[in-house]
């Protein structure tokens, strides 16, 4: 879903919230509200799903390489160790 798409949707479902005899007011109520919620996402720096899961992704990738550094590491401890210890 695009920012523009959620945006739109939301106005649409906000003014579909006024009384059925309001309808004449629905959509200055939409133009009205729209800078309002467009400035109020701009200020969550929210970022979209496809940013989500690349970011996701990554630090999966990150938690693998960092788990297999752990486990070289302490390979090399122990093999330290066993090596002072004769």
């Amino acid at each position: 879903m695009t920012e523009k798409f959620a945006i739109t949707d939301l106005l649409k479902q906000a003014a579909n919230l006024l009384p059925a005899n309001a309808a004449d007011i629905r959509d200055e109520f939409e133009q009205n509200l729209r800078p309002l919620v467009e400035a109020s996402f701009a200020k969550m720096n929210l970022i979209t799903r496809e940013e989500f899961d690349q970011h996701l992704a990554l630090l999966s990738r990150l938690e693998e390489k960092t788990a297999a550094l752990e486990a070289e590491l302490e390979a090399l401890k122990a093999s330290t160790t066993h090596k002072n210890h004769h």
